[in-house]
């Protein structure tokens, strides 16, 4: 009963440390957004479009679900290239849309989070790249065709892999728990450690890193 009761407490630490890691990631992805966002106001503020630009895409790109920063960067994407075309300046409504493209991409993992934000944004990149007659695509095509060849490649964009993400994720849990437990079980109350319990659970460590780094260049 006893050995149960130990059982029990060390699951419930175990999924603490499980908590209490990814609880830390999701403030750290928020606080950046949060901070990328502010950035981006201050260059919009200054006329520093270029800058503002870069700290948008980079807010955008800091998802973490329920978040409202990355949502006001990709409105706030969204709204500097319809500006942009507006005025004429395709480059710059190519440049943003290719940002809201690639912010969303860039927080995909087993789901694709503002999947029809990103629908549209490859329906106004296919078109506005039909706008110029790109040198590597033949003459004579129309702008109509031109734009289905450029949806086409934008729609072929491969998904991450399900099973390398789960890796990943695993690889990153086991990485949380195993570095809780090793500074609960490997460190003596006189702050030395205690060698066989540190060697155990410090290889626990580097495997769960090594699966979570496989898993985040092959996802």
């Amino acid at each position: 009963m006893k050995r149960a009761g130990g059982r029990l407490r060390w699951g419930l630490r175990i999924v603490a440390g499980v908590v209490l890691g990814y609880g830390a990631l999701a403030v750290r992805v928020v606080y950046s957004a949060r901070t990328e966002l502010a950035a981006a106001e201050v260059a919009a503020e200054s006329g520093e479009a270029d800058l503002a630009l870069a700290h948008y895409r980079r807010a955008a790109r800091y998802y973490a679900p329920g978040s409202p920063y990355h949502v006001r960067a990709l409105d706030r994407l969204a709204e500097i290239a319809r500006t942009a075309e507006a005025a004429g300046d395709l480059a710059r409504a190519l440049s943003a849309q290719r940002a809201i493209r690639g912010s969303i991409m860039a927080a995909r993992s087993f789901y694709v989070p503002e999947a029809e934000r990103l629908r549209t944004a490859d329906g106004h990149i296919a078109r506005l790249m039909a706008e110029q007659e790109h040198p590597s695509l033949p003459a004579g095509k129309s702008k109509s065709q031109r734009y289905a060849e450029h949806l086409a490649l934008l729609e072929t964009s491969p998904d991450p892999n399900l099973f390398w993400t789960l890796v990943l994720l695993v690889g990153f849990a086991g990485f949380t728990c195993a570095t809780f437990v090793f500074s609960a079980r490997a460190i003596d109350e006189n702050d030395r450690l205690i060698r066989a319990e540190a060697l155990r659970w410090g290889a626990v460590i580097a495997a769960a890193f090594g699966l979570f780094a496989l898993g985040l260049s092959l996802a």
